[in-house]
């Protein structure tokens, strides 16, 4: 979040006040019994919490407004999951799922940027190959580090067609949300850029974008291997 707009974020939530361990325990109850609206007041009572774990992983590879994202979608899980007749506070069971969230979103960001890549003089940290409109250039994390290269040449040209591909078995959104994170088109975007592009949520735009490199690593591989044979 920008600045102003994460200000108005935190006045917004530090209105709520904590649940009693009654109330929790009411909450529970009915959160088990799949009542929507109790879930999303236990969470809702709950994201400053979020914030306050969030803010000790800063300067660590991700903004603040990821890091309060991801830890927010932990918190719907633990949400989601919590049963407070087991005698547990929901802050102290929530704390493992909001940090568990928030350090394999560092992770990916941490397996990103091993790749850099520069264009138009700024260096920018990328997952994925590194697309032009006059070619591509295929980066090292999709590539299989223990090939036998006999011919470079053709294995450089086996690399663009697999990444071809791999980027044609994208699904329309998925195609859309990697192909401006990467900048594989145009400039690269960020994630707050996409959302409003798309008119996403954000952590819907980063669930897309996990979704389509999961499947653009295995179909890539795949494509590789077969043009090798």
């Amino acid at each position: 979040m920008e600045d102003n707009k994460l200000n108005k974020y935190l006045d917004e939530i530090g209105h709520e006040e904590l649940l009693s361990e009654a109330e929790e325990q009411q909450l529970s109850a009915r959160v088990l019994k799949g009542d929507k609206r109790a879930l999303d007041r236990l969470i809702e009572k709950n994201l400053k919490f979020v914030v306050a774990i969030a803010r000790g992983y800063q300067g660590k590879g991700l903004d603040m407004d990821d890091l309060i994202s991801e830890g927010n979608m932990g918190l719907m899980k633990a949400a989601a999951k919590f049963d407070a007749t087991r005698g547990t506070r929901f802050v102290n069971f929530a704390v493992v799922y909001v940090r568990q969230n928030i350090e394999k979103a560092l992770k990916r960001e941490s397996d990103a940027q091993r790749v850099e890549s520069r264009k138009d003089g700024q260096t920018r940290s990328i997952d994925a190959p590194l697309g032009s409109k006059t070619g591509v250039s295929l980066l090292s994390v999709l590539a299989d580090g223990n090939a036998v290269l006999a011919d470079k040449r053709v294995y450089d040209g086996n690399m663009a067609t697999a990444f071809e591909r791999a980027m044609a078995s994208l699904e329309g959104r998925e195609h859309q949300v990697i192909s401006l994170y990467y900048g594989l088109e145009d400039e690269a975007l960020t994630m707050a850029e996409i959302a409003d592009a798309m008119q996403l949520r954000r952590e819907r735009v980063r669930q897309i974008r996990d979704n389509a490199l999961r499947r653009l690593k295995k179909n890539y591989r795949q494509s590789l291997a077969e043009l090798r044979e």
